[in-house]
């Protein structure tokens, strides 16, 4: 009995279950088993599919082996062959979950692009609940199928493709009435798209643009909860009008030329405005702050994060980005609560104020000390020079006495 394989005599369902919280790669080599195994893995409904499961070292890594080209396209080769065995094997003509990402694509030809758009619309065939893509190929370009924007049985979406270029979406209709959660990056987006999109999702709740191209003027949504917008570039003003939102995360590049402006944050609960920095632009995202912050004014809970900065001298930044704060944070008398890396501060904007001043003086006894000590460094090289010149005197004098007893003596 000690001996006995009990898992192998769960009910298949049981097993399914299992398999489906394991990459498709691994859950295909349970055939291996025994018969008892051998085609439970087709039955799974959960589809996930990475390249870096079929890559070795060198190619994930991007290193300059040797062999680095033809390894590279071998992986590629079992990669796609992988995926067409496992689909045209299933035993099931429904999927849960598609999951397909794959970086490091330095081979990923026009040809296998041609793959991918065909195993998508495979897949929307099955009615997926979760569809998601992230894919960066060097060469070629993944197209996006317009039906993943009518799929109906979809509830969350994530596509990621960084092409040579960025793919300006525009379907000819967006239904998506199921869809709650939607992840974009590396798109062009346009208004007429955001029109639809927004129109077109009734339930949606999350939405999320990463790195895109934004050709839009406004973002109105009268379901949508959250609200991230990180690492964008758009060269026009953009208007967040979204009652029902309660959490903000916008990443402010320094490198762009226009900011956003946020009204109707009735609901709004938590707010992370994030200004990314690059040496010579702290002026231009300075000088946006008071017009960002103004919109905020009935948030609750409010991050406000500097990172990236390439200055020479960081400490003088954190002492303008503090004593900027607190002048606009005086002015529009935002925030109850401000979260920093010491913790969370309840209270007025009476202590919120005395906390940024307390980060100022932080910041401005570290410079002072750090010029105390330059100071107290150049007058011991001082100091050791004109002992050391003393030295060199008293010596001097002493050779001459003993130069003049060795004349009297002789």
């Amino acid at each position: 009995m000690s001996g006995a394989d009990r898992i192998s005599e769960l009910h298949d369902s049981i097993l399914i279950q299992i398999l489906s919280y394991l990459p498709t790669k691994e859950a295909v080599r349970t055939c291996r088993l025994s018969k008892r195994w051998r085609n439970v893995w087709a039955s799974v409904p959960v589809l996930d599919f990475d390249f870096a499961d079929f890559s070795s070292d060198d190619v994930s890594s991007g290193g300059a082996c040797a062999n680095y080209e033809s390894k590279n396209s071998e992986c590629h080769r079992k990669f796609v062959k992988f995926i067409d065995v496992v689909l045209a094997s299933r035993h099931v003509r429904q999927v849960d979950r598609f999951s397909l990402v794959g970086e490091y694509l330095v081979k990923f030809c026009s040809q296998h692009c041609l793959h991918v758009r065909r195993w998508i619309r495979l897949v929307l065939r099955q009615l997926p609940r979760v569809l998601s893509i992230c894919l960066q190929p060097k060469y070629g370009m993944v197209e996006t199928p317009d039906m993943i924007f009518t799929c109906s049985s979809l509830e969350e979406i994530k596509l990621q493709v960084k092409n040579m270029w960025p793919e300006a979406l525009n379907p000819v209709l967006v239904t998506l009435t199921h869809l709650t959660k939607l992840n974009l990056g590396y798109f062009t987006i346009k208004a007429d798209f955001m029109d639809k999109l927004l129109l077109g999702c009734p339930s949606l709740e999350e939405l999320e643009l990463y790195a895109c191209w934004l050709h839009i003027s406004q973002i109105s949504c009268g379901s949508l909860k959250s609200l991230v917008i990180n690492g964008c570039c758009h060269s026009t003003e953009i208007e967040v009008s979204v009652p029902s939102l309660q959490y903000l995360k916008v990443t402010l590049m320094s490198s762009q030329t226009a900011g956003y402006v946020f009204k109707n944050m009735s609901s709004l609960v938590k707010a992370c405005i994030c200004f990314s920095t690059v040496y010579g632009f702290e002026t231009v995202i300075f000088n946006r702050k008071p017009k960002i912050l103004a919109g905020l004014l009935s948030v609750r809970a409010l991050d406000i994060v500097l990172y990236g900065s390439g200055a020479k001298d960081d400490s003088d930044d954190e002492i303008k980005l503090v004593d900027e704060l607190r002048e606009v944070l005086s002015k529009y008398g935002i925030a109850q609560l401000v979260e920093c890396n010491q913790g969370c501060i309840y209270g007025s904007l009476s202590e919120l104020e005395e906390l940024l001043d307390d980060y100022l003086n932080y910041f401005e006894s570290i410079k002072e000390e750090e010029e105390a000590s330059s100071e107290d460094e150049g007058e011991e090289e001082d100091d050791d020079d004109g002992e050391e010149s003393s030295e060199d005197e008293g010596e001097e004098e002493e050779d001459d006495d003993d130069g003049e007893e060795s004349s009297e003596e002789e």
